[in-house]
Order: structure tokens, then C-alpha cells, then sequence
């Protein structure tokens, strides 16, 4: 589990942000403008899933949903957001457990994480998810009604596998989901070789795979769930979750939001 402390500042006169890392190398023109009494929350996210959350090269945790944060800390004076980059799956047992206050990983809405969790109300990306074939496949999903008796990936804990398992407990188990947790070219290549017959994506994430290894993935008929990310909290965190809503939304109407996902992701994956 790495620790990462950023934190932007906005100085006197000084139009721009500085960008403070883990290593505490802070000028004394930086200490003196923090606010001294700022509440300290623990951000937990993950390290591998670029270009969301990750760590680079020089190990220092990167990509959109970090930029994000990043804005909304500067915007809210009362708190200073410190980092903790670990394996998708520990980040909500880390917020059962108290280790932190605030989640972010891409966490698209299901009743299951619902009943557990508090959801941020303003959500930050579009995660609406299609069902994705390889182009040479001579196929049309248009409902998960049509993966009857097809081989289909799904990342263990993620919301595709959360939609597929409530799918096969009202029907007897009739989609064989394939669980993957291999690279981003194993899952495509399993989709060109017929490793699996489909997977549900986002249109980013087929956009990506589809530029990143010259593939054909297609998307297969209308939405089978309709969603956006959002950040979440223990449940009873309502303070946190308002003021973290309230400077999203400004974001939001301010622009900044669109230009970060247009910047970072390529396009307005906002709406």
C-alpha cells in the first residue's frame, strides 16, 4: 500500500496550482497559505487502471479521477486530501474498516455496494455499458437475454460481474462468466480468438482497446445499464459527501470537469 499526499495551492497574486508530492518538499510561501486547522481525509484508489488511477513511472499516483480530486480539494479549505494507492480490491474494505473516508475508483451505482456505502449524489464520469463483440463475429447481443449460453468477461468485484451474477441467479446460471484479471491485450485478444464471446464495456473503454491494439471490437445494440462513477463514503459521512458534491457540481458548471475528461480521456466522457 503506497501513501501519497497531494495537494494544490492557490498563492498570492500566483495564477496556476502547485503541485505538492508525498516527499514533503514544500516551500515556506506554500506552508503559510494551508489553512493550519484543515481536517485531514484519506482518499483511497487504486494504482493500475490507467488512464483513471494510477502510478507512474517515478511512482507517484496519476489520471483522471486523481485531477479531479485534486480540484475539488483546492475548492474545499476545510479539508487537505491525502492518498492511499492500493489494489481495487482492498479500497472498500479499506472504507468498512475506517482506513478511508472517501473512495474513488470508477464506482458506477448497484444496490449491492448501496446498501453498504454512501454514494456521492453528482456523479463525474458517463459509465453507461454495452455489450462488445469482436467485429469478425458474426453477432447481435442486444440484451443480456441474448449471452444465453455464451462465454462472457468480467473483472471479479466489478459491476459487470455485480450485473451478470444477478443475471444468472433469476436464470439459472445460463451466461458462463469468464472472470479476468489478465492485461488489457490478453482481454482482447480472448475476445478475437473466442476465448469469450463478449464483454460489457463502456464506449471509452472500447474506444481505448480499439486504438490501442488496432482491434475491432464492436458494441452490440442499445445500453444494458445506464449509470455514471461516483465517489463513495461510510455510510452516515454526510458532511463529507456535501461539501465533496458541492464542489463537483462546480466543477461541473464551471467547465473544468469537461475539459479534464477531454484532456486526459480524449473526449467529454461527462454526460
Amino acid at each position: 500500500m503506497k501513501k501519497i499526499t497531494n495537494k494544490w495551492v492557490v498563492s498570492f497574486g500566483i495564477v496556476g496550482a502547485l503541485f505538492l508530492s508525498a516527499c514533503g518538499n514544500q516551500s515556506d510561501a506554500t506552508e503559510a497559505s494551508k489553512n493550519p486547522d484543515a481536517e485531514t481525509i484519506v482518499v483511497g484508489t487504486g494504482n493500475i487502471y490507467q488512464p483513471f488511477v494510477y502510478l507512474d513511472e517515478n511512482n507517484e499516483l496519476q489520471g483522471y479521477d486523481v485531477e479531479i480530486l485534486k480540484a475539488i480539494d483546492e475548492k474545499l479549505d476545510q479539508y487537505n486530501f491525502e492518498y492511499e494507492s492500493m489494489d481495487f480490491k482492498n479500497i472498500l474494505t479499506s472504507l468498512s474498516a475506517g482506513k478511508v473516508r472517501l473512495a474513488a475508483h470508477q464506482y458506477e451505482y448497484n444496490d449491492e455496494r448501496a446498501a453498504n456505502y454512501l454514494y456521492g449524489e453528482v456523479g463525474y464520469t458517463d459509465y453507461t455499458l454495452y455489450i462488445v463483440h469482436d467485429g469478425g463475429q458474426n453477432a447481435t447481443y442486444q440484451s443480456l437475454d441474448d449471452l444465453v449460453g455464451k462465454k462472457v468477461f468480467a473483472s471479479p468485484g466489478g459491476n459487470v460481474a455485480y450485473l451478470l451474477e444477478k443475471y444468472n441467479k433469476e436464470h439459472d446460471d445460463k451466461i458462463e462468466i469468464i472472470y479476468n484479471e489478465a492485461s488489457s491485450e490478453v482481454f482482447v485478444k480472448g475476445l478475437q480468438n473466442g476465448t469469450a464471446d463478449a464483454a460489457v464495456l463502456t464506449k471509452y473503454d472500447t474506444n481505448k482497446y480499439n486504438e490501442q491494439f488496432n482491434a475491432d471490437l464492436q458494441i452490440s445494440g442499445e445500453p444494458i445499464n445506464v449509470s455514471k462513477t461516483y465517489f463513495l463514503y461510510e455510510k452516515g459521512d454526510e458532511e463529507l459527501k456535501e461539501a465533496v458534491d458541492g464542489a463537483l457540481q462546480e466543477l461541473i458548471d464551471e467547465g473544468t470537469l469537461s475539459k479534464l475528461s477531454i484532456d486526459i480521456l480524449g473526449d467529454d466522457y461527462t454526460k
